[in-house]
Formats: C-alpha cells, structure tokens, sequence
C-alpha cells in the first residue's frame, strides 16, 4: 500500500468530516472480508470524528483477541487517513 498520497494530503489540508467518515466506511469494508474468513464480522456503529464504534458479530464477539483485532483495525484506519491524529477504536458492547 502505498502512502505518499496520504502524507501529501495531511500536509496540505485536514480531511473533512465527510472524507473521514468515508474512508472509514472504505477501510472497515475492506477489512470485513478478513474477519468474515475466520467465521467473524464487524459493522459500524458510529462515526464521531476520530472515534469509531464497531459492532464484533459472529466469531469475533466475545473472542478474547477482539481487542488485538480492533488494534489492528485502528493502525489500518490511522494508515488510510494519513494524519497525524489518533484515532479510538471502541466495541459496541451489547445490552446487559
């Protein structure tokens, strides 16, 4: 992959809240396939500005590495927006 578009982008103007969102929405369906090999899936919950919220299904719900898997979703989304700001990966936790 290759990330000099990126880097270009952040030093020239911030993403707006659309493009964030979009290439959130982008990046978590290009990952989705992944997971659902390994009997798993992820949905969106929210997106409010550097904080994603993220419904694990199948396999990935309950599994004790979901918060391995949901860093490694959180590296891959700070890869794709190219800036320099963290981004918060949480689980959408179900109802008690």
């Amino acid at each position: 992959m290759n990330t000099q578009p990126d880097l270009e982008r952040s030093a020239a103007k911030p993403l707006t809240e659309e493009q964030r969102s979009s290439i959130i929405t982008e990046t978590i369906e290009r990952l989705r396939p992944g997971l659902q090999a390994d009997g798993g899936d992820m949905e969106i919950v929210s997106i409010d500005g550097y904080k994603v919220r993220l419904r694990l299904k199948g396999m990935c719900a309950g599994c004790t590495a979901s918060g391995e898997t949901l860093g490694g979703i959180r590296r891959q989304l700070m890869l794709a927006l190219g800036e320099n700001e963290p981004i918060l990966v949480l689980p959408e936790l179900p109802p008690l």
